[in-house]
């Protein structure tokens, strides 16, 4: 292992930094401010571990260290010590890709995100090449991709609100209903919100998603001439139920529609 010591100014980023996984504020912890961090730690310490290079022409392409050099700019530091490998494109690739996944502090929404994107580029061909890569199991892989299945709406209240970060928690919520053609599920989104709103444990949502809570939102389809309709109930019912609640329904809506095209005096 050969270490140099570099001028900062002959250093330049890797094409492949960030592109799969992007860095995000730590729980009220901005970028900037875990930056300073560790500008702080390097100004009292110096640096614990040499960043990782490449020689690209004139220059020196940062494999691994990007954040260790912008904090010795903050310094002022006009040099830093530098791992010199040689590694090709690919190499290159898959360690920047490596080291962001074990180093970001991604939830378990964004890594299931920075997965699929991995896997959609080919970096990794298949889920076994990637938990490989990482150092997890293949299941492990697995289980956090499929919470890409959950009701988007979820997600993006995960991701906004940090809601919960429980994998088998979410699981639970997430085999609560299937997907609609739109990335919804009204029984999902019913059962997030109780569990928000409550704050159920894991133990008390498993309960509720096996006994098959009556108010479960379910979706029924009502038409009436032509017109369709798509309710969500909050109610079990039996077939015969259903049969009923739907007669009803076409029959209320046909009403509603032509009360509507009597009162405005043209088709609706």
């Amino acid at each position: 292992m050969q270490i140099e010591t570099i001028l900062i100014e002959n250093l330049k980023d890797s094409p492949y930094q960030g592109r799969m996984i992007g860095e995000r504020s730590e729980v009220g912890q901005p970028v900037k401010k875990r930056l300073k961090e560790l500008a702080n730690s390097i100004n009292s310490s110096g640096l614990l571990q040499a960043i990782s290079v490449r020689k690209v022409d004139d220059k020196y392409e940062i494999i691994d260290g990007h954040r260790r050099v912008e904090a010795h700019k903050l310094l002022g530091i006009k040099t830093i010590q530098a791992v010199l490998t040689d590694k090709t494109d690919r190499e290159v690739q898959v360690m920047s890709v490596v080291a962001n996944l074990q180093r970001t502090n991604l939830n378990n929404i964004e890594k299931a995100i920075a997965f699929r994107k991995i896997l959609k580029a080919r970096i990794f061909k298949t889920k076994k090449e990637l938990s490989k890569a990482i150092g997890k199991d293949e299941t492990y892989v697995g289980d956090i991709l499929k919470l890409l299945n959950l009701d988007k709406r979820i997600i993006n209240d995960i991701l906004k609100n940090q809601t919960t970060n429980d994998v088998r928690l979410l699981r639970l919520i997430r085999l609560s209903g299937e997907l609609d053609e739109g990335g919804k599920s009204d029984a999902q989104f019913f059962v997030y919100q109780k569990f928000k709103k409550e704050n159920l444990t894991r133990q008390e949502l498993m309960a509720l998603v096996s006994s098959g809570d009556k108010k479960i939102i379910r979706p029924v389809s009502v038409s009436g001439r032509n017109k369709k309709f798509r309710l969500s109930i909050q109610e079990e019912f039996t077939k015969e139920q259903q049969q009923k609640f739907m007669d009803i329904m076409e029959g209320k809506t046909q009403e509603a529609i032509e009360e509507v095209k009597a009162t405005a005096g043209k088709r609706l």
